[in-house]
């Protein structure tokens, strides 16, 4: 029988990733209108992450399942085992910093990669559209997927418009060039040789390296 420290240790850890559960919700709904032109990528879904918390070197997972849920060759594990920490350090920050940390960087990588695919995109580039999206929206860049396609991701994101990641889900704006881009990495994954042809020898310009 569980002791009455286990049992406190034990429903702390549920009320962490409940809390945690819910700005990952929030967070999801903001990108799903942001890409509401690449498709619907659906309600969200807990059990597509690895919702736990870390505790020195082993995780303790709500709810029960597979404990490599959301590890993958193309994503790395340390983003989904600290899926609840950086969410709630990301929430903490947020008043002051907006979506430019680390955490926002690691939370929307980890969210728009499910979402990425859901609206049909794989491997690679479901990552490689992943990693765009978080680049745009924090500023950050991260030391995962292709680069090339995060270069070309914001290359195209900031043709037509000023340097600046503080925009709005919402826009109309965003929406359609979040739908342009969308269709030239659907356009990449029906045509290898068009993904080589036109990312090759790509340059890689990084103001931030995580």
């Amino acid at each position: 029988m569980p002791s009455l420290e286990e049992l406190i240790s034990a429903d702390e850890t549920a009320r962490e990733i409940a809390s945690a559960s819910e700005i990952a919700r929030e967070e999801w709904e903001k990108i799903r209108v942001s890409l509401a032109l690449c498709g619907d990528t659906g309600d969200f879904c807990g059990d597509d992450f690895m919702l736990g918390t870390i505790s020195g070197e082993t995780i303790a997972r709500e709810p029960l399942g597979s404990p490599t849920k959301s590890v993958s060759v193309y994503s790395p594990t340390y983003y989904p085992m600290y899926l609840v920490k950086n969410l709630h350090e990301f929430r903490e920050k947020f008043p002051e910093k907006n979506y430019r940390t680390t955490e926002a960087l690691y939370v929307y990588v980890e969210l728009v990669n499910a979402a990425a695919l859901r609206l049909g995109l794989e491997g690679m580039l479901a990552m490689g559209f992943a990693c765009g999206y978080a680049n745009v929206r924090t500023g950050w860049i991260v030391e995962k997927g292709l680069p090339e396609q995060s270069a070309i991701f914001s290359e195209m994101f900031f043709s037509d418009r000023p340097k600046n990641y503080d925009w709005d889900f919402h826009w109309t704006s965003i929406r359609q060039k979040f739908g342009e881009i969308h269709e030239k990495f659907v356009a990449w994954q029906r045509s290898p040789a068009l993904y080589l042809k036109e990312s090759k020898s790509k340059a890689v310009v990084k103001p931030f390296i995580v």
